[in-house]
């Protein structure tokens, strides 16, 4: 029972995705939105030029200022905390 019930399982998880590819090419038409950038100016303008002309180089820009935000908000953070007196340094783990 538990190998079918596995066999099952393993078809539904390769099977679905293959199906998922035809209602994808429906949603593509949906992507072509456009930002209207007569109003727009400095870093929004930049971004929405860049969400314009090229989706692929506006997600990898987009993610690296995330990691990038990320980490200076854990810098500030570190440095508040060690200004208030509290231990941020690395936790030693004893197994």
């Amino acid at each position: 029972m538990k190998r079918t019930l596995t066999l099952v399982l393993n078809f539904l998880l390769l099977s679905v995705p293959a199906t998922m590819l035809f209602a994808a090419e429906e949603k593509a038409e949906l992507l072509e939105k456009k930002v209207d950038l007569t109003k727009l100016s400095g870093l929004s303008y930049f971004f929405g030029k860049w969400y314009n002309e090229n989706l692929w180089v506006y997600a990898i820009l987009v993610t690296v200022l995330m990691g990038v935000v990320g980490l200076a908000i854990a810098v500030v953070t570190d440095l508040i905390l060690k200004m208030i007196g509290m231990e941020v340094s690395k936790i030693e783990h004893h197994e």
